[in-house]
């Protein structure tokens, strides 16, 4: 019985030393992690900038009339098909009129041709005077212009007639009626306007300091509300004044993902590309003492690296110090860690390099 006591009381007492000895172990923290980069870096500026279509018209009328149809707002056009017709009665009248003005004047022509072949026959054999016949060269001359100029005029009337179609000139969408069916408008007046929205580009005003380190071509980091995207620098136009000291670029955007008019920022170089290790911002412990990171080596522990801060890339950010490009760093729960502490991640990493 005695010895039965004993062992129960010592097999609680290993029990209670098994317990006390692991609560003072550190506990295995959950964390997350990502890679340290070597990649070419420039400082970074961000910019306002406006979303814009390359083809944005005020479409007007060539001929005068009345609007008998026209197309409407949100319509999508091809190039060359009609936005608005204009009444062209009057114009199709006038075409009639100028047949038959080319009709008489042909005939006038035709007969002082056959008068001036037999005036000649005459003038040879000495029976009209040359004066005569000098005077149906004239008529006939003059006759001869005549023509043309109704010609001239049937030509032109016809342009009229065609032109009473006003056409897209590109493939673009009706956004505003400036007039309506039924008005009548004179020459030149605008009629409504047309947006290419498959062709569109952000227009920005930059300073003029960034021009050594821009170029066309050169992609940049364009942000619209919570979405990043790069996109090339469709144009570079090196000239300001000197209030602003500002330039304007146009970035070329895909139309999918912008909407005409809306706001962006772009993010410019603004110093000379150079080759820098760059760790996630949220990396980064800030202490009086300095800043540090956690890289996970060996057996999934954490070591604390000493590090100096560079120029920042948006999520990311230059940094100097003892690191392993091929070890990766906390970027969540950095805060609880120690030195040494063994650490665990959503996504294990089979193989880790030692510093």
């Amino acid at each position: 019985m005695q010895n039965l006591k004993f062992r129960k009381i010592l097999i609680s007492s290993l029990a209670i030393v098994s317990c006390a000895a692991f609560a003072q172990q550190d506990p295995v923290t959950l964390v997350e992690i990502e890679d340290v980069r070597n990649e070419m870096i420039s400082q970074q500026i961000w910019v306002p900038g406006t979303v814009m279509s390359r083809s944005d018209s005020n479409i007007a009328a060539e001929v005068p009339g009345r609007i008998t149809w026209m197309a409407e707002v949100g319509d999508l056009v091809e190039a060359g098909e009609v936005l608005a017709k204009v009444d062209d009665h009057m114009l199709k009248l006038n075409f009639e009129q100028n047949k038959a003005n080319v009709a008489k004047w042909e005939s006038r022509v035709d007969l002082l041709t056959r008068k001036q072949a037999r005036f000649s026959s005459m003038a040879q054999k000495a029976n009209t005077s040359k004066d005569q016949l000098d005077e149906i060269v004239s008529e006939l001359e003059v006759a001869r212009q005549e023509l043309n100029q109704a010609k001239i005029d049937q030509k032109l009337t016809q342009y009229k007639i065609t032109q009473s179609h006003i056409k897209a000139p590109f493939k673009s969408m009706v956004v505003e009626r400036i007039q309506s069916p039924g008005e009548y408008i004179a020459t030149g007046q605008t009629v409504l306007r047309v947006v290419d929205t498959g062709n569109i580009e952000a227009s920005i005003k930059a300073p003029l300091s960034a021009v050594p380190f821009i170029k066309q071509g050169l992609a940049v980091k364009v942000l619209s509300g919570n979405h990043e995207r790069l996109h090339p620098i469709r144009t570079i136009v090196p000239v300001g004044n000197a209030r602003s000291r500002m330039m304007e670029i146009r970035v070329q955007l895909t139309p999918e993902e912008y909407a005409i008019g809306g706001a962006v920022r772009v993010a410019l170089p603004h110093s000379e590309f150079h080759q820098a290790m760059t760790v996630p911002r949220d990396a980064l412990v800030l202490r009086k003492s300095g800043a540090f990171v956690y890289q996970i080596v060996g057996e999934n522990e954490a070591k604390q690296v000493a590090v100096t801060v560079g120029i920042g890339v948006g999520e990311r950010i230059e940094v100097f110090g003892e690191l392993n490009h091929q070890s990766p760093v906390v970027t969540r729960g950095a805060e609880r860690l120690k030195e040494g502490q063994k650490v665990r991640f959503n996504e294990p990493i089979e193989e880790l390099a030692t510093l």
